[in-house]
């Protein structure tokens, strides 16, 4: 006894109509054409260029996990609840500015919209300005109405932007920003781990937005939610620059 194939979708499709038409003068006439087809389609059609190979992601902190990155609030070994969790915030949104970018040539991140805008990598130090900024706020308690002399003789330019900023943010490659912002971050996680949610919750002496109290975590989500703000930025940015191809958040 012959043993039959057994019977699937692909062994129906091949058996059925497809196979019927095979069998006849004008399955015949079909497997011809479509051979000339596709004898001609090979012979005209160029090939396609590879692919460049993606740029991988820039070294972040804490180190870019696909296994944690999207669970926030998740415990994070070394940190309190509450401050694992800002820790959590800051980390998914640190990605949204290093992965977009990481393609980035340095004319790229010196384009300049218009003569009122800034550049990307001048908004990208401006937010590692801004992280080290919030530190001496609220790491080292400095209460202060201008920038102290060493901040502003390294960040001033950066926090300001402005004309400052296109006048002397320029000329620096891609990972001079990423260095940037990585070490200010980690800065941060080494002073975050030896602080507690009491702290967190810590009204400065000081009066904050709109006069009323602030907290350091009032502080720091807004560092945060900065970074989501300039982010915003940066996309529009990177749809007006010649030739830029932007790199996916994700590694």
């Amino acid at each position: 006894m012959t043993k039959l194939a057994p019977f699937t979708r692909r062994s129906f499709l091949g058996t059925a109509a497809l196979g019927a038409l095979a069998t006849s003068p004008l399955g015949s006439l079909a497997q011809t054409s479509a051979q000339s087809s596709t004898q001609s389609a090979t012979q005209q059609a160029p090939a396609a260029p590879p692919k460049p190979a993606p740029v991988p992601l820039p070294r972040t902190a804490p180190p870019y996990d696909k296994a944690t990155i999207n669970m926030i609030g998740q415990p994070i070994k070394g940190y309190t609840p509450q401050i694992g969790t800002l820790v959590s915030m800051l980390t998914w949104m640190q990605l949204a500015v290093l992965g977009p970018t990481r393609n980035l040539t340095q004319p790229q991140l010196d384009f300049l919209l218009d003569k009122n805008a800034n550049t990307i990598g001048a908004l990208m130090l401006h937010l590692a300005a801004t992280e080290v900024l919030y530190q001496r706020i609220t790491f080292n308690n400095e209460d202060f109405d201008k920038y102290p002399p060493d901040y502003a003789a390294k960040w001033g330019a950066a926090m300001d932007l402005g004309d400052a900023g296109r006048a002397t943010i320029k000329g620096h490659d891609i990972a001079f920003y990423q260095d940037a912002l990585y070490e200010a971050r980690q800065k941060s996680l080494a002073e975050f781990a030896k602080r507690d949610d009491a702290w967190l919750l810590t009204p400065l002496k000081q009066p904050g937005w709109g006069g009323g109290p602030i907290n350091n975590y009032c502080l720091w989500f807004h560092v945060c939610e900065h970074i989501s703000h300039h982010a915003g930025q940066i996309d529009l940015l990177l749809n007006r620059v010649p030739g830029a191809v932007r790199g996916g958040s994700g590694g």
